[in-house]
């Protein structure tokens, strides 16, 4: 996703514009023609589009092979394996600035990693839903709009959905679903705790078993930023997107083919920025995201605390995500 403060950081433009000719000639066997029918790449078409997007002029839509070029340069999305970040899959050139931005945070986003799995679900029409993360010692946060799918309030509680005379729907969560790696770390989740109304956030709580099926032990919670660490660090803040994306019909199919690789439903980190406050309780971001992303943890890169939970986007224009200082009080009236 391409937003207004991707060229924000002039270190990255500069690379970005220094580079541009490799990045033009790596690009060409993925986009399709669809610059040689806009009439070739040069560097004076990408500073002129460099600068219009940090200005504000730049329409997006206007050249839409130079924009795939600078999303997938500026905004990559990273495999996760063995429970730290790789290289994305592809032979497209990486940012240093942003590869730097990473190294700087790996020691934080390491200890997050492991506490972020895919929900997955039996005795339903799907396999798996979205995206969860730790944030408590024994309860796991992710989407109303996820939760939805498996459970419902029934005489003042929530319970499991049952469909078409099938055993109640179960709910577990694997920690790890990485690509190529075989192992997983299944936990039953035992009880939906909340689910926030239609009319409040995006939100739902679930209570997690303490073992996993090979009694290995619960990951730690990744800690919330409290609203004063939140509102120091505003729009501009540097995080990383940590879930599941899975493809998405909605979403332009030739560019998830060149963002993702073809690889889908598997644990990835896709970097971005805090584009923008909405009052108490939600944020924008421009992280690379789809459809499974729904309940995916925002890292703040500089202090390795969640700054977010995603709950969706609108292609091409942005993402949003419920801030931690709201998860925090929803936690604290549970309590």
């Amino acid at each position: 996703m391409i937003s207004g403060l991707v060229f924000s950081d002039g270190a990255l433009r500069e690379e970005f514009l220094d580079r541009f000719s490799q990045l033009a000639e790596a690009a060409q066997a993925q986009l399709d023609g669809l610059e040689r029918l806009e009439g070739g790449l040069t560097v004076d078409d990408a500073q002129e589009v460099a600068v219009g997007i940090d200005e504000g002029t730049y329409r997006l839509g206007d050249r839409p092979g130079l924009e795939a070029i600078i999303e997938r340069f500026t905004r990559p999305v990273h495999l996760v394996q063995r429970g730290t970040f790789t290289d994305p899959p592809d032979a497209f050139p990486d940012s240093e600035e942003i590869g730097r931005r990473l190294e700087q945070a790996r020691a934080l986003l390491d200890q997050a990693i492991p506490s972020v799995g895919r929900i997955d679900v039996r005795n339903h029409r799907l396999d798996w839903l979205g995206t969860g993360w730790m944030v408590a010692p024994d309860l796991v946060v992710t989407n109303r709009h996820v939760a939805a799918e498996f459970a419902h309030m029934k005489d003042g509680a929530f319970v499991f959905r049952q469909y078409s005379g099938l055993p109640p729907v179960r709910v577990d969560v694997d920690w790890r679903h990485e690509h190529r790696i075989p192992e997983e770390s299944r936990f039953r989740i035992e009880e939906v705790l909340w689910i926030e109304p239609e009319n409040s956030v995006d939100v739902a709580v679930l209570r997690v078993a303490e073992h996993s099926y090979e009694n290995e032990p619960r990951p730690r919670a990744i800690e919330l930023a409290s609203r004063v660490e939140f509102e120091q660090a505003r729009v501009g803040a540097w995080v990383a997107v940590v879930g599941y994306p899975a493809y998405d019909s909605r979403n332009d199919a030739a560019d998830q083919q060149r963002i993702f690789d073809g690889i889908y439903n598997y644990k990835r980190l896709a970097p971005g920025q805090v584009t923008a406050l909405v009052q108490q309780d939600l944020l924008h971001h421009d992280a690379t995201t789809l459809g499974g992303n729904s309940g995916s943890v925002l890292i703040d890169l500089a202090s390795g605390k969640a700054f977010g939970l995603h709950f969706g986007g609108i292609e091409g224009d942005r993402n949003f995500a419920v801030q931690a200082p709201r998860l925090r009080q929803i936690l604290d009236q549970l309590s």
